[in-house]
């Protein structure tokens, strides 16, 4: 079975991002308990541990992959239920990550931004943000989770057509 890409690349302040939306039937407080508090978090993706908050820098450990090692996130903003923006660091690479909620009419919308230079190989990641971010509805609809080849590689020819067109709109730009 192949699942269907749903985000895209969009021109940002700092380049390019890679955005994937998701919704909930569920309040926006729920919501964002889901993608901060690592009890919740380890359900779809991962734990952290650590003294947070804006500034601070916590260890987050993605538990959804066998044998992730921990790795250190720095929290840029956090304004509860609104707004995460944190950045992760792996060796010499950092992924800067934003995540904006808003809720209306009983409806929580979560969008999902990823700072990505358009010179690297970046069509693996909106694949695996569509698996985690589907993951995380599924914690709330109670859907069992897609296999990860169900992504992957599956998903790569819409996100190399949408690095292509990303490049294509930067150069004429």
């Amino acid at each position: 079975m192949s699942i269907p890409a749903t985000g895209h690349i969009a021109p940002s302040s700092t380049g390019h991002d890679i955005v994937v939306e998701r919704t909930f039937s569920a309040p926006i407080g729920d919501v964002w308990r889901s993608i901060v508090e690592p009890e919740r978090m380890n359900r779809w993706i991962g734990t952290w541990t650590g003294d947070a908050g804006p500034g601070k820098r916590v260890m987050f450990t993605m538990t959804a992959e066998e044998g992730a090692e921990p790795e250190e996130a720095l929290i840029h903003q956090c304004e509860p239920p609104r707004l995460l923006d944190v950045e992760t660091f792996q060796g010499k690479s950092s992924w800067r990550m934003r995540v904006d909620l808003s809720e209306e009419n009983g409806i929580t919308r979560l969008v999902f931004r990823q700072s990505v230079d358009l010179a690297e190989d970046v069509t693996s990641y909106g694949p695996g943000w569509e698996y985690y971010l589907d993951r995380l509805v599924a914690t709330f609809t109670g859907a069992p989770f897609a296999s990860w080849d169900d992504y992957y590689p599956a998903q790569l020819p819409y996100w190399e057509e949408e690095v292509r067109k990303a490049k294509a709109a930067q150069s004429t730009a």
